[in-house]
């Protein structure tokens, strides 16, 4: 299941959630306000929507990502 968390830390939001069947994590640079909750959730949805349908691509979503390198090719799996 794919979740907003926050990181105790640094109080800074990140995305949390399973691509191909690997928990993924990506750190944003947004602090935890209810806007930026609301921003990151609609990202967050989309995501959510685009694995499901097999169109996520994770290097465009997330470029510079070591994560992005690792999901080359991978297949889509639903959350």
């Amino acid at each position: 299941m794919a979740k907003i968390r926050t990181r105790k830390d640094n109080g800074l939001l990140f995305l949390d959630f399973y691509y191909p069947g690997v928990r993924c994590r990506e750190q944003t640079a947004l602090p935890d306000t209810a806007e930026n909750r609301r921003r990151v959730q609609t990202l967050m949805n989309q995501i959510s929507k685009e694995i499901k349908q097999g169109l996520f691509d994770y290097a465009a979503t997330f470029p510079g990502s070591p994560r992005a390198a690792q999901c080359s090719g991978c297949f889509p799996y639903p959350d």
